[in-house]
């Protein structure tokens, strides 16, 4: 039986140097406020030296050990004779209440791991302005170039109202319908149809995200449920399919205008005259060319993949006309040394914007008082008009370098039909220079 500390070095020296039969021994630890009923402290002592505290209950009628910790004479490394004394009477005391202290520590330290499980959880947990940089950083992988456009958006019109800290798990469709309504309530009704799009596909990627199980062992996870902006509906009419195209009339008219330069720039008119005699090119397509992707001695300029919409390269046979204007572009993009063949004015390292374009169009349409058009409608424009002298769809479409969805397009056929797309756009061009 143990009284004080000098009983266990000596027992321990006596269970180490003696000749007994067994590895260990339990031996009573007396421990007066023990009483009946309460359980019992015992020390195991081995051969190996070692000395270890236990806490001993009987239940049912079988006794029922929950180690208490490794002696130590000086609680470094271990707990003293006193401590495991305190330990066992708070065992005694949920023992006497009729608790089976084995499994109650159990349950205690399953609490535990998850509470930590759940801190940890926590802390991984992503953000809401995590969750939109992802999507952003999504975007840009991708090559979307309205990246930026989006974020702006979402800096504007919902950070306001929802915290960037806020969890994205958190985030509910309650407080999605007041980012919207308050966008509504201002008459901005097609830019909320926007927003909830974007907010609708950024929750849609971090579910993708947290199924993905590449991303398991990543820093962050949104732990999302669901996606609370699928609920929200759209605003029905807010956003109508544009249907605007020139007729002939109005495309004589305004290649009349442009070349006198009426209300606009030559060097915007040059841009709108290059998308109309290209076969009507995406206009970011066309300013976001640079002087190598001109091919001179074969009357070509390439789309590059990293600013095609459909990101494939594309060829593009110039006419006499549209060659003269890239022309016109490149001499001056190589008298300032531009990154780009249709630069910006205040930033030579960057392509004219169309926006800009956009605004050039509007103040041309308000100074000739002509019906306002975007550069969106000239795509759509020369796509009718080149059908009306009868060029078919399908070259139409290569021209303006529609994706096609089909296996065989897709996959195998590489033939980048320059003859064919030649001879539509000379044929194309020989009808616009019949308008003047």
């Amino acid at each position: 039986m143990i009284e004080k500390a000098q009983h266990i070095e000596a027992a321990i020296r006596a269970f180490k140097t003696g000749n007994s039969k067994h590895r260990q021994q339990d031996i009573t630890v007396v421990c007066n406020d023990l009483i009946r009923g309460m359980g019992t402290l015992v020390l195991q002592v081995s051969t190996t030296g070692s000395a270890t505290f236990r806490y001993i209950q009987k239940v049912a009628g079988k006794r029922s050990y929950s180690v208490i910790g490794t002696y130590s004479k000086n609680g470094r490394g271990g707990i003293t004779l006193a401590q495991a004394r305190q330990v066992a009477l708070e065992y005694g005391a949920l023992a006497k209440r009729g608790i089976n202290v084995k499994e109650h520590l159990s349950n205690e330290r399953d609490k535990q791991e998850t509470l930590k499980r759940l801190e940890a959880d926590q802390l991984r947990s992503g953000s809401f302005g995590q969750l939109i940089d992802s999507y952003i950083t999504t975007m840009q992988v991708e090559g979307k170039r309205t990246w930026h456009r989006v974020l702006a958006s979402i800096e504007k019109d919902v950070y306001p109202l929802i915290s960037p800290e806020q969890k994205a798990a958190t985030v509910t469709d309650t407080q999605i319908i007041q980012v919207l309504a308050k966008m509504i309530d201002r008459g901005a009704d097609t830019q909320a149809n926007r927003v909830r799009s974007y907010l609708h596909t950024a929750f849609r990627n971090g579910l993708k995200h947290d199924k993905d199980p590449a991303k398991q062992h990543t820093s962050v996870l949104f732990a999302l449920q669901g996606n609370p902006v699928a609920g929200v509906p759209r605003q029905g009419g807010a956003e109508r399919v544009g249907n605007r195209h020139l007729d002939k009339l109005e495309l004589k008219k305004l290649l009349e205008l442009l070349d006198r330069c009426s209300g606009i720039s030559m060097w915007s008119a040059n841009i709108i005259k290059l998308c109309i005699f290209t076969g009507g090119q995406r206009p970011y397509e066309i300013v976001t060319l640079k002087p190598g992707c001109v091919d001179f001695g074969y009357s070509l300029i390439e789309v590059s993949e990293n600013y095609s919409k459909n990101k494939t390269s594309h060829l593009i046979p110039l006419t006499n006309s549209a060659l003269s204007i890239v022309q016109w572009f490149y001499e001056r993009s190589l008298n300032y040394d531009a990154d780009f063949l249709i630069y910006k004015g205040t930033n030579l390292t960057e392509h004219y914007r169309t926006d800009s374009l956009s605004t050039a169009i509007s103040r041309f349409c308000a100074a000739n008082d002509f019906a306002h058009f975007t550069p969106r409608d000239i795509r759509r424009t020369v796509k009718t008009l080149m059908g009306s002298i009868g060029l078919s769809k399908e070259i139409r479409d290569r021209i303006q370098n529609h994706a096609f969805g089909d296996t065989s397009s897709k996959h195998y056929d590489r033939w980048e039909y320059l003859p064919e797309k030649r001879a539509a756009l000379e044929k194309w061009e020989k009808w616009y220079l019949s308008l003047r």
